[in-house]
């Protein structure tokens, strides 16, 4: 009797296991939006997209005649935007392998290098998050880090599913700090779940060497950017003067804040504790027209607690900036720059990962194959095809898929 060949179908389906298994930060992120997509014929193509509704939020109101207020409806786009694949080749008698042989030697080692892009492209969200904590050119190493992302997440009513993802180094550094003496239990954990350090401030801790690097702007340090007249409730924009750089001012990515402008929790409207500042971050590059102007986007959107009651479950702040108050960039020094590690609940983020369309050539000039798991979110694509110019034969491993920071509230980034 001869040997069975694996088929793509076969191949695939190895495939999306091994990557499932390599997956950190994209292991711990919603990824269900996929089936907010209609469905496709044969599969999805590079740019879809679909409209994904926010959940409400509400206050509650004493006594017992009911005032209904405006509901204000939010919604965000997913995009699955990346294409990204390994290419090999291999010979044919290398398809009588048995499928973990053929798994170590060619599907592992691929999906360890998609899993790898997606949790460093999932890594780059950061720069939508505004909430930060530790200290900018210093690792985190101290129990205070994680009682700063626990405080904050509270301060947000960030529910208690709470992840965090730390650098290598930021990693080592907690392990050989104050928690040394709580990460030795951990070990036999750690060897079962992949780079999981254990829980501590009610938040499951795991390390991933994908960390991204965010570098600060460059406004001169003899200027101050100040508050240029009033701000509008709803708004998603500063209007500022003072700044000497006539380039650019503030990076995407850049945390700031302003005086008195202090945080509020979403749910009561109460203000932080201690009064701590709101921080925005920057949206989108900054330029300085040369005269020392500057319109800095900014997330989260501004709401006062003198805001129209409609919005009112939206506040995030006490008070608006006042004219004139100075803008302090918290995201470092110049031109400096600072891995992000980041914590969040997983709704803060979605990873959308789709099937590709079906080439109409499939199972003629080429074999293909395709596993998908709704439940899981995920999906790979193999293929292989002979190039009649070269006459040779590749084989491919593909997906498609896209990052959003749904939620932005519901995560911290803590700076290295």
């Amino acid at each position: 009797m001869g040997n069975a060949f694996l088929t793509h179908s076969m191949i695939a389906e190895r495939a999306l296991f091994d990557l499932t298994n390599n997956l950190v930060m994209a292991g711990k992120v919603y990824k269900g939006y996929n089936s907010e997509f209609a469905t496709a014929i044969g599969g999805y193509q590079k740019g879809n997209s679909v409209t994904v509704h926010l959940p409400n939020k509400f206050r509650t109101k004493n006594g017992a005649a009911i005032d209904k207020i405006q509901t204000v409806e939010n919604s965000t786009s997913v995009t699955v935007d990346v294409q990204e694949h390994v290419a090999f080749d291999f010979t044919e008698s290398e398809l009588t392998l048995d499928i973990a042989d053929f798994s170590r030697k060619y599907i592992n080692p691929a999906t360890v290098a998609l899993a790898n892009i997606v949790d460093s492209k999932g890594f780059d969200e950061y720069v939508n998050i505004y909430n930060l904590v530790g200290t900018p050119g210093t690792t985190p190493a101290t129990f205070r880090v994680l009682a700063d992302i626990a405080e904050r997440m509270d301060n947000e009513a960030v529910p208690q599913d709470r992840v965090a993802i730390w650098s290598p180094k930021a990693t080592w550094g907690l392990a050989d700090g104050e928690l040394k003496s709580i990460f030795q239990p951990n070990i036999v954990q750690t060897m079962v779940r992949r780079g999981f350090l254990g829980r501590f401030a009610n938040t499951e801790h795991f390390t991933d060497q994908n960390g991204a690097t965010h570098t600060v702007g460059v406004w001169d340090a003899g200027s101050t950017g100040v508050m240029n007249g009033a701000t509008a409730e709803g708004a998603t924009s500063l209007v500022t003067n003072g700044w000497a750089n006539a380039t650019t001012v503030l990076k995407q990515g850049d945390v700031i804040t302003i005086p008195n402008v202090v945080g509020v929790n979403p749910v009561s409207g109460k203000a932080w504790e201690g009064d701590q500042l709101r921080q925005f971050v920057v949206t989108s590059d900054v330029l300085s027209d040369g005269s020392g102007n500057a319109t800095i986007p900014i997330s989260p959107k501004i709401y006062s607690s003198a805001a129209l009651e409609d919005v009112l479950p939206y506040q995030t702040i006490v008070t608006l900036p006042a004219n004139g108050a100075a803008i302090t960039v918290v995201t470092g020094a110049e031109s400096s720059a600072h891995l992000q590690n980041l914590a969040f609940h997983p709704d803060c983020f979605a990873l959308t990962m789709v099937p590709f369309k079906k080439p109409k050539s499939a199972g003629s000039s080429i074999m293909w194959g395709q596993a998908s798991d709704k439940q899981l979110g995920l999906s790979i694509t193999v293929a292989t095809a002979f190039d009649i110019d070269t006459y040779s034969e590749a084989t491919r491993l593909d997906i498609l898929f896209g990052w959003d920071t749904i939620r932005p509230e519901l995560g911290v980034r803590i700076t290295g």
